[in-house]
């Protein structure tokens, strides 16, 4: 598509750079783009916590900010200046009409875009006889009317419009008008404009994306959102979400780079276990040790002996027989998404009244309220959606059923991601969910008593290739559906061992580290 250059060569820019402090999950830059009548002050504290995951870069739109303003606005000018503005690869994150602006240029430019997140952005900010999810003609043209006799006044009321209905609606306000933003006021009214003007109904090339609402935004109706792919509404925020309720925002971008830096391969995973499974019980050791202790706590407890049970992710059934000997009258039902792993469980106990069940854990042919128990031990961090899973868990229980639970947290095996860091930039070791994550996960799904907590546990071995063949052993290898085929060669892995040795101890052995996240969860 060919625009025509309307604007000066080299532009000003107002751009400030947030270089990533953390475990990068996003290679390309993270570029915030803000809306109309702030500058780049309006991301508050959002620019530094996502730095934690990615190169970060705002930029002022031009009249604002810092940015020079241009001598034409138009969709054609604006989406050139951003031609010239963006590096040449990046991940696009707009507010508003920030947001409209980045889709404008995702769908003209894909080929510099590799993702899209849309934070209260609408397709078209005023409505139409072909789409009403938007602000009334009438009342925009009374937004217009009012900045063009009393800029000032209208800034004020916009603040108030942002922050209407907003559980921090107060505290909002004050915030926004206790900015001092610099705006060419002919650039402002030429955006204004622009934004009642610009409409995005046309696609993007597949692209992945993420678009956030607040659930009583008083600019862009919570009814856009069904007009949206993968939608999410922040209930209790108004226009500005990312500034009242700033840790839902951050988790849903966090999941969001993590889900297209791990792209965890299910079918993969099935299989690795299968492969694994005449070797798992030899070398799960600590495995073993965790699920052990989970049943020693729950037979410690003054609770009634249930009469169903589910080991969700039985594997080779090692944990299955245990609880059919600790509360012989129930019925034990061994789950697991390893065809493999079945079948070696079910010969394994063959004897014994164990049943069997192929299954995945997001998934489950199970009847909502139907188990009184579900054991689950280094089995549920295969599943990348928490909220699908704990509501998936929530249903299968009977009211005052318990998941007692055992997974590792995203500190295991620091050693190895940080040694494997030094090598490439690759994805070798699959990602864990937080204990946060997995509490606000299981709070949301329903559950009322959540004892979850995070413990570190030390493994130690002799040699880097004892520790990698042990987690082969398991089937515990990278399963992540985009990892490079060819990211174990000689030279990688001699890289690798020789980063390993920063971390070995006066003992002579290497340390690897395990996060274990366990507990009771009842509904």
């Amino acid at each position: 598509m060919n625009i025509a250059v309307d604007i000066v060569a080299q532009p000003r820019l107002g751009k400030t750079f947030y270089p990533c402090s953390g475990h990068r999950l996003q290679p390309q830059p993270l570029v915030l783009i803000h809306g109309w009548g702030a500058d780049s002050q309006i991301w508050g504290d959002l620019p530094q916590q996502l730095s934690e995951w990615a190169d970060v870069i705002t930029l002022d739109l031009p009249g604002f900010g810092a940015s020079e303003a241009l001598q034409h606005y138009s969709a054609d000018s604006m989406l050139q200046w951003m031609h010239r503005a963006l590096p040449d690869q990046s991940l696009l994150l707009g507010l508003s009409l920030g947001g409209m602006l980045c889709h404008r240029y995702a769908a003209t430019y894909p080929q510099r875009v590799s993702g899209l997140i849309l934070l209260s952005s609408n397709r078209q900010f005023v409505a139409d006889a072909g789409y009403q999810s938007a602000m009334p003609q009438a009342d925009f043209d009374g937004f217009l009317h009012s900045w063009q006799n009393d800029p000032n006044s209208c800034l004020k009321r916009f603040a108030s419009l942002q922050a209407q209905g907003d559980r921090q609606q107060r505290q909002l306000i004050r915030q926004l008008r206790a900015m001092q933003v610099n705006m060419d006021p002919q650039a402002a009214e030429a955006l204004l404009g622009l934004l009642g003007q610009l409409n995005n109904h046309q696609q993007c090339p597949p692209l992945p994306s993420l678009s956030l609402f607040g659930g009583q935004d008083a600019l862009v109706p919570p009814e856009a959102a069904r007009q949206s792919t993968n939608s999410v509404v922040i209930e209790g925020a108004a226009h500005l979400p990312h500034l009242s309720a700033p840790q839902q925002v951050v988790d849903q971008i966090y999941g969001f780079l993590d889900r297209q830096r791990y792209q965890l391969d299910k079918p993969a995973v099935a299989e690795s276990f299968g492969r694994a499974a005449s070797s798992y019980d030899e070398s799960a050791k600590l495995q073993h040790r965790i699920g052990e202790q989970l049943l020693s706590h729950r037979s410690s407890q003054t609770q009634p002996a249930p009469d169903s049970i589910v080991d969700l992710g039985c594997g080779t059934g090692y944990h299955s027989i245990q609880l059919q000997r600790q509360y012989p009258e129930a019925a034990v039902l061994g789950v697991d998404i390893s065809p493999g792993m079945l079948a070696y469980a079910r010969a394994t106990y063959s004897h014994t009244n164990l049943q069997w069940l192929c299954g995945d854990a997001e998934n489950l042919s199970l009847a909502s309220q139907s188990q009184a128990l579900i054991f689950s031990n280094f089995a549920l961090q295969w599943c990348p959606c928490l909220d699908t899973l704990a509501a998936e868990l929530y249903r299968v229980l009977q009211p005052k059923g318990q998941l007692v639970m055992a997974v590792p947290g995203p500190a295991t095996l620091s050693e190895l991601r940080q040694a494997w860091a030094q090598v490439d930039d690759l994805v070798h070791i699959n990602r864990f969910a937080s204990l946060h994550q997995w509490q606000r996960a299981l709070a949301t799904a329903g559950f009322s008593a959540i004892e979850l907590t995070s413990e570190p546990r030390v493994e130690n071995h002799g040699s880097v290739r004892e520790l990698l063949l042990e987690l082969k052993n398991v089937g515990a290898h990278n399963n992540n559906a985009g990892k490079s085929r060819a990211i174990t060669g000689k030279q990688r892995l001699k890289a690798l061992y020789n980063a390993y040795e920063n971390f070995r101890l006066p003992n002579g052995e290497l340390p690897a580290t395990w996060e274990i996240i366990s507990g009771v969860v009842s509904k």
